[in-house]
């Protein structure tokens, strides 16, 4: 678009410029008159003339330029970087890290809070561990990511991964607008081949991609997660400082059923599916985090948050230990994390912290988690203009398991929080 006006202005220009336009000569009669004669014989400029043109063409230019200059803010720089649409509530009644506290946000709702919100951020996450009857392994997840800036627009990221060869599939779209269906308890979004759907206890999750689809039926037995630092006021939010508030809810272990094609080949699956489910007025850029979420064969579900501004500096760092029921959350000293060898992405050139070594004194856990496949990176440059590690965990040491873990945030240059070293 910008070439094609630019071409169209220099058109104008050499028009403008041109000998016989500047020198008044009549065509006709070949006879030469000066500018103040043949503006006297004609009258006033039309509108849309080349006397008109030749008068308020700087004014045209300017104009033009000026068109172009805000449809490329618009197009390229606001959509993710803009304030709350005029659809939010009002700023005076949004949370603010420097205002309105956590303690006067309003307790969550369930299942009514698993609709979309009227907020700047949101998500809806599935991350999961699926096989076969005769074994054969695969991990996924799926996301769908809503952003209600001065452009509205709906994200879908999806990978797959076959643990047999290690083949990662992956795909991701982008999309204006918010498809979701309007449900006040519960959720549904349908974009293309990508579905979202979640009512109380049961979803639904399916998504394509070149070379694969996946099609779910989830239940859950128990619950949802609501996370809590401890000594915070509101049971589910939590403050990210400068960055603003998040409600965050989890269904840790949902009991999934359907079928998985890879390359035209159709398989009956089963498996442990990991829910998630953020939302508020905050702002994911303006953080770095490690995150994992882990099964144990125990029946205990861990969720760990680590979180950093983009400079390095701890956030918050928080967790919860789901058992038979029990929630315990986690502070800064119930647990300890360690990471000891890391995978440079050849794609992005970001080094990821993807080896660790997790202790919970609390249950007497040293876990050592290691990646199920260490070239993990989700490159979404193309949608959400970022990069990050996603990807299934193996979990050993004191205690058996699998899991997921998400490293957001890390770039090539910016030192890196958590990178290479312990926090407690």
């Amino acid at each position: 678009m910008l070439v094609l006006l630019a071409g169209a202005v220099s058109c104008r220009l050499l028009y403008l410029s041109s000998p016989c336009s500047a020198r008044g000569i009549d065509m006709n009669t070949g006879l030469s008159r000066s500018y103040g004669s043949g503006r006297h014989l004609r009258g006033r400029a039309r509108p849309g003339s080349s006397r008109w043109f030749r008068r308020y063409r700087w004014l045209v230019i300017g104009g033009w330029l000026l068109i172009i200059l805000a449809i490329g803010w618009v197009l390229i720089f606001r959509s993710d970087r803009a304030p709350v649409a005029a659809a939010l509530p009002p700023a005076s009644e949004r949370p603010q890290a420097s205002g309105k506290s956590a303690a006067a946000m309003p307790p969550v709702s369930l299942p009514a809070d698993d609709a979309p919100h009227a907020v700047l951020t949101e998500w809806w996450y599935y991350s999961g561990h699926l096989q076969t009857a005769s074994g054969e392994r695969f991990s996924f997840h799926l996301a769908t990511f809503l952003r209600q800036g001065t452009l509205t627009h709906t994200v879908f990221h999806g990978s797959l991964l076959d643990h047999r060869n290690g083949r990662l599939y992956s795909e991701q779209s982008r999309t204006a607008g918010n498809p979701s269906h309007g449900r006040k308890d519960g959720f549904e979004f349908s974009h293309g081949p990508w579905q979202m759907r979640g009512e109380g206890s049961r979803h639904v999750a399916r998504m394509a991609g070149k070379g694969f689809a996946l099609d779910l039926m989830l239940n859950d037995q128990l619950p949802p997660v609501l996370h809590q630092a401890p000594g915070t006021p509101q049971e589910g939010l939590l403050d990210f400082g400068a960055a603003g508030l998040s409600y965050y809810t989890s269904r840790p272990r949902m009991a999934a059923e359907g079928t998985l094609t890879i390359e035209g080949k159709v398989m009956p699956v089963t498996g442990d599916v990991w829910f998630d489910h953020q939302w508020g007025d905050f702002e994911a850029a303006q953080l770095r985090w490690n995150w994992f979420a882990l099964q144990l064969a125990d029946g205990a579900d861990i969720m760990l948050f680590e979180l950093f501004d983009r400079q390095g500096a701890p956030v918050l760092r928080m967790g919860t230990h789901a058992k038979g029921g029990v929630v315990t959350a986690l502070g800064p000293r119930d647990f300890t994390t360690t990471s000891h060898g890391t995978w440079t992405s050849p794609a992005s050139g970001v080094v990821y912290p993807v080896d660790w070594t997790i202790l919970l004194p609390a249950w007497g856990a040293r876990l050592k988690i290691e990646p199920a496949f260490r070239a993990s990176e989700m490159d979404a440059r193309t949608t959400t203009l970022n990069v990050y590690w996603e990807g299934a965990v193996k979990v050993g040491g004191s205690h058996a398991g699998r899991g997921f873990m998400e490293l957001s945030g890390y770039s090539p240059t910016a030192e890196q929080g958590g990178k290479g070293g312990k926090s407690s």
